[in-house]
């Protein structure tokens, strides 16, 4: 095989993996915990996902590992707006805002409720 095929045969791989959306990094805006106690963390990673497409991820953190309990995309309008109010009482981390529909109840891997809300 001549050199310029060879090239041709390596090169066509690389510009094939290039254009694969897998490779995509998305751009961190910001990590925060937003629950600590001994036992574990609650975290939500925000980054960006397209011009004006955002998502957050909620993960519980512990020494085991984490653990992903939630995602969910949002949009430019948003963003600038700071949509979660977060409180916690007693062993409860609820989480405020209007971008959820519904109310979903979660328990963490060490026993924490979680309630997402939009009330």
């Amino acid at each position: 095989m001549t050199m310029k095929k060879q090239f041709y045969f390596f090169l066509l791989p690389v510009l094939f993996l290039q254009s694969c959306s897998f490779l995509e990094q998305n751009n961190f805006i910001e990590t925060k915990i937003i629950s600590s106690d001994l036992n574990e963390k609650i975290v939500y990673k925000f980054y960006q996902t397209g011009l004006n497409d955002y998502k957050v991820d909620f993960y519980s953190v512990d020494q085991s590992g984490s653990t992903k309990l939630f995602e969910h995309d949002i949009d430019d309008a948003h963003v600038t707006s700071d949509p979660y109010n977060i409180s916690e009482k007693n062993d409860e981390l609820i989480i405020r805002t209007t971008l959820f529909s519904e109310v979903k109840k979660l328990v963490t891997p060490s026993g924490k409720s979680i309630i997402l809300t939009n009330r």
